[in-house]
């Protein structure tokens, strides 16, 4: 198993752009498997403002520091308003050319 976090800027939470102080996504490739899972990646944020962010699924999207394009969905698992914590719920778009 081979697991990297990747650093994000330009972070969008259900397509609104959020100013975020810090954001990465976790991502885990599995044995044998070719790309990571619709589970195998969780993103953290925190944002300068605070956020108030019920339960449920949300759009995420985010850039690496190359400019590479992550995108997905992902359960909220965690919030204090400026802490939030998402698990995915789905395939990570752009995941295969940011870990190339």
């Amino acid at each position: 198993m081979r697991s990297w976090r990747l650093l994000l800027e330009g972070v969008a939470i259900n397509e609104i752009d959020v100013e975020v102080s810090y954001a990465d996504m976790f991502v885990v490739l599995r044995d044998g498997d070719a790309e990571p899972g619709p589970n195998d990646w969780e993103a953290t944020l925190r944002t300068a403002e605070r956020q108030h962010l019920p339960p449920g699924t949300y759009e995420l999207r985010g850039a690496t520091a190359d400019q590479r394009s992550l995108s997905g969905h992902a359960m909220l698992r965690f919030s204090d308003g400026h802490q939030h914590h998402f698990r995915g719920d789905g395939l990570l778009g752009g995941v295969t050319d940011a870990l190339a």
